[in-house]
């Protein structure tokens, strides 16, 4: 499962090539996993973070439009932004 190995060597790897920071993942993935921890724990996600959990990852971070051809050729990366996408988007659906 995602949320308990570590986060892709690629991201270090991609921001050397693109320059977008890698702290934007982090923090996107971060935020993920958060929120969801709230859910399971069955507790109210803070008002503000629910407001950024809304976003997608390409809202909260509209540079990486431009470089998503380069995102998709690393596959570990690529499937991590998914993989959370996914999950901050059943979140969303799960607590309206």
């Amino acid at each position: 499962m995602f949320f308990h190995s570590a986060y892709p060597e690629d991201i270090v790897s991609f921001e050397e090539e693109t320059g977008i920071w890698s702290d934007d993942f982090y923090e996107f993935f971060t935020l993920v996993t958060g929120s969801l921890s709230y859910v399971i724990d069955n507790k109210r996600i803070p008002k503000k973070q629910l407001n950024v959990l809304r976003q997608s990852f390409e809202e909260q971070y509209p540079q990486i439009k431009a470089f998503q051809h380069i995102l998709e050729s690393y596959p570990l990366l690529h499937s991590y932004v998914q993989y959370h996408e996914e999950t901050r988007k059943r979140i969303i659906a799960l607590i309206q």
